[in-house]
């Protein structure tokens, strides 16, 4: 239940009925929602323990420029999301690719049903209600929660931040964590959190501009892929239930020709393959020699995988 004055919004999202609480800006027990600015830099380690993933990350982010950039593994991956470029905007990726000696850039346009805005790397909580004090590292951190759910799925999300001696003094980002509970299975099966460090209110300039001199090419990847490719924190900060790379799983059922005995086993099939879809994206950041993909075993469990090897 929030503790504000609110408004109930129902989503209509993939033939899933998504009901959030949607929270106006009246202070919760004399605090004020977490608000990181207009602008910032911040580093961060998103782990994620059911694929076995952990990976570190830089972010800068300009709203009222319309720009942001969020770079992986020290820069080895860099995205660009420039909202004022072409027409709709559009969102450059500088990558490795084979042999991994050759950096190439990959460019995604915008379109005007679907333009190209900056993303942030911390989650807007507006729709979070504050839930404890905690201590977090030495520290004491504000608690704020928000629960989504659609269909099956349930998430519960939590944003730890601290500020200053005023209630209204803006927010720090410490820790972001969710944990998915699917109803159907009676079952905690998804759980990622974000360790964030390093957060300032300022941003260079310099930062948001693709290198010059570059060539770009289209996405060469499957055209429902390419939004988490190129923006790959957006599913991890979203509060939206039904991610895309959930939605991915229907392209995927299509290719291989999937029809499943129930629909408990339908559930079991696609929580395995957004972890498959996980360990590909994250792998393939690496800068490695060689890339992995997405095949017909990616809605397999571990323990299917490791029997067939």
């Amino acid at each position: 239940m929030c503790l504000v004055a609110v408004d109930y919004t129902m989503w209509i999202l993939a033939g899933l009925v998504v009901l959030v609480c949607a929270a106006d800006a009246t202070p919760v027990l004399g605090r004020t929602f977490p608000d990181f600015g207009k602008m910032y830099h911040v580093k961060g380690v998103l782990s994620l323990p059911h694929s076995e993933i952990e990976e570190a990350f830089e972010a800068w982010y300009d709203l009222e420029g319309n720009r942001s950039r969020i770079d992986y593994r020290n820069s080895i991956v860099r995205t660009f999301q420039i909202g004022n470029d072409l027409d709709f905007g559009a969102i450059y990726k500088i990558t490795p690719v084979l042999p991994p000696s050759v950096i190439k850039c990959f460019q995604l346009k915008g379109t005007k049903e679907d333009p190209i805005e900056p993303q942030e790397a911390i989650p807007d909580a507006q729709s979070f209600e504050f839930e404890k004090m905690e201590d977090c590292k030495g520290a004491q951190c504000e608690v704020w929660k928000t629960i989504t759910q659609a269909g099956h799925k349930k998430n519960t999300y939590r944003l730890w931040v601290t500020r200053g001696e005023e209630a209204y003094s803006p927010a720090t980002p410490h820790r972001f964590e969710m944990e998915g509970f699917n109803t159907l299975l009676d079952s905690h099966n998804d759980k990622y959190s974000i360790e964030y460090s390093d957060f300032s209110s300022q941003t260079e300039p310099d930062v948001f501009t693709p290198p010059e001199g570059m060539a770009c090419e289209e996405f060469p990847d499957p055209p429902e892929e390419h939004q988490i490719i190129a923006n790959p924190i957006q599913d991890y900060v979203s509060t939206n239930p039904v991610s895309h790379a959930h939605r991915l799983f229907g392209p995927f059922k299509e290719k291989f020709n999937r029809q499943y005995k129930s629909e408990k086993e339908h559930e079991e099939r696609e929580i395995n393959f957004l972890n498959s879809f996980r360990f590909v994206t994250s792998t393939n950041r690496k800068g490695l020699s060689f890339t992995v993909g997405i095949n017909d075993r990616s809605d397999w469990s571990r323990a299917e995988k490791r029997k067939h090897c």
